[in-house]
């Protein structure tokens, strides 16, 4: 009996023991198995958050590169067609076929805007005479003393000038004497001249020239004395140059005055 007393208490201790181990195993796995299932469980939370933020930012990240160089070649694109003149493109667009044709036209166009320059030339040329004409003819009222002189130093042959010359010497006949007795002033009387007490008047007449030259000087009426006929040529070749030009060739004629005092 005691045999059985104690098996059946070592029987009950050992099924106590074993309830025990496995309550206290229980405790352990469950904590355990909540941490794991709540760590997945967040785990699972994070991958299913971060997929698609990773999604988008792959595809940003694929389609910036693309919009970079999109953004460069639209400047490149740009720049170039900032550079290039609408002449250029349109030049590039529609590019023109030189033919025989088109140089023939070219060449006669070319000669016919020769023709038109030259008859322009001519046509300005013949006006520049004209307004030069009429500009020198339209003069102020004629005075008469002047004009009665040129008629006795010329005679009918003042008839016969242009418009351009008589204008001319009606407006500078007194200019030329004035400028002869300064200069004569400047040379200085003859001296043997006025030493023997000599004056008088003598009439030179010489060919006026637009470049300023002279031609043809002589003495057509003498004052009566050598010394002062040969005295008025020399003087004239010195005073002329300061005579105002002509714009065509005209005959001068005009008196010096000789005055011993």
């Amino acid at each position: 009996m005691k045999k059985l007393y104690l098996a059946f208490l070592i029987s009950l201790l050992l099924h106590i023991l074993l309830f025990l181990n496995y309550s206290f195993i229980k405790e352990d796995i469950e904590p355990k198995e909540k941490e794991h299932s709540e760590k997945s469980d967040i785990k699972f939370v994070k991958l299913v958050e971060d997929r698609p933020q990773q999604e988008q930012n792959i595809k940003a990240i694929e389609t910036l590169p693309q919009i970079e160089q999109k953004s460069v070649v639209e400047k490149k694109v740009e720049q170039k067609i900032e550079k290039v003149s609408p002449k250029k493109t349109k030049e590039i667009d529609s590019p023109k076929v030189v033919t025989k044709d088109t140089n023939s036209k070219k060449q006669i166009d070319i000669n016919n805007a020769k023709k038109v320059q030259k008859d322009i030339l001519k046509e300005s040329s013949t006006f520049q005479e004209n307004t030069l004409e009429k500009f020198l003819s339209q003069k102020s009222p004629i005075n008469q003393e002047v004009l009665n002189e040129l008629q006795q130093l010329y005679g009918k042959e003042y008839d016969n000038f242009t418009k351009v010359q008589k204008a001319y010497l009606e407006k500078n006949l007194n200019n030329f004497q004035v400028i002869t007795q300064r200069v004569l002033n400047r040379m200085g009387y003859p001296k043997l001249a006025s030493k023997l007490g000599i004056g008088g008047i003598n009439i030179i007449e010489f060919m006026f020239h637009p470049n300023g030259d002279i031609s043809g000087l002589k003495i057509i009426n003498s004052s009566g004395y050598t010394i002062l006929d040969d005295y008025s040529l020399e003087l004239i070749q010195i005073a002329y140059k300061e005579y105002p030009k002509p714009s065509e060739p005209t005959k001068l004629r005009f008196k010096v005055f000789y005055r011993n005092y």
